[in-house]
């Protein structure tokens, strides 16, 4: 019996070892806010921010609209608190509820995406961690909007942000969904090039 707990002993301290990092840095983004910019004086994100930082942070940064990627909840406190900022700053308020363990379908990338660029800038972004489903939504900006490459644009679903998708998480369905969105901009991209050269 002793042979046999050896084993699963040294692989469960393995494990810890291996999660340990990780854990607490997801666990330093959490309480600090995670907050970052995507793109200096247009697009911030973060994680789910209380009333005092949120206010702090618009003060501090000019922000003039917030999509929340948590969705409508307007009978739970976190959201009736930032409603309630908003209003006071007389920002725009836009909430479009995602799943950081779903892949959302093109439809709604692409609404993301229009949002993102239409919204009055500096904007952020957020989600309760701000890690999966801010990631993705910070990688469609940086990608279709401003103009970086797909793998400039995947940087902001990276573990400096707290996404591990690995072991337990099921949150890789987030990066499978931005591959999605840059083969469907590819391959629309395709399409269009093949018709102008048909129209020649």
């Amino acid at each position: 019996m002793s042979g046999i707990r050896r084993p699963i002993g040294g692989f469960l301290i393995a494990v810890a070892v291996l999660v340990a990092p990780p854990a607490g840095y997801a666990g330093f983004l959490h309480f600090s806010g995670n907050v970052h910019a995507v793109e200096l004086g247009a697009v911030y994100r973060s994680g789910q921010l209380d009333r005092d930082d949120l206010e702090a942070l618009i003060a501090q940064k000019g922000i003039k609209s917030i999509l929340n990627l948590r969705g409508e909840h307007p009978d739970v406190g976190w959201y009736s608190n930032e409603a309630d900022v908003v209003r006071r700053s007389k920002i725009v308020h836009i909430s479009i509820g995602l799943s950081a363990r779903e892949e959302p379908d093109l439809a709604t990338m692409r609404r993301l995406a229009t949002v993102i660029e239409s919204a009055p800038k500096p904007l952020l972004i957020h989600c309760m961690g701000g890690a999966d489903r801010t990631g993705l939504a910070s990688a469609i900006y940086e990608y279709s909007i401003a103009g970086k490459s797909a793998d400039e644009a995947d940087d902001q679903l990276s573990v400096a942000y707290g996404h591990f998708p690995w072991l337990w998480s099921r949150t890789g369905a987030m990066d499978k969904a931005f591959e999605a969105f840059v083969a469907a901009g590819a391959a629309y991209t395709q399409m269009a090039e093949a018709r102008e050269g048909n129209a020649q």
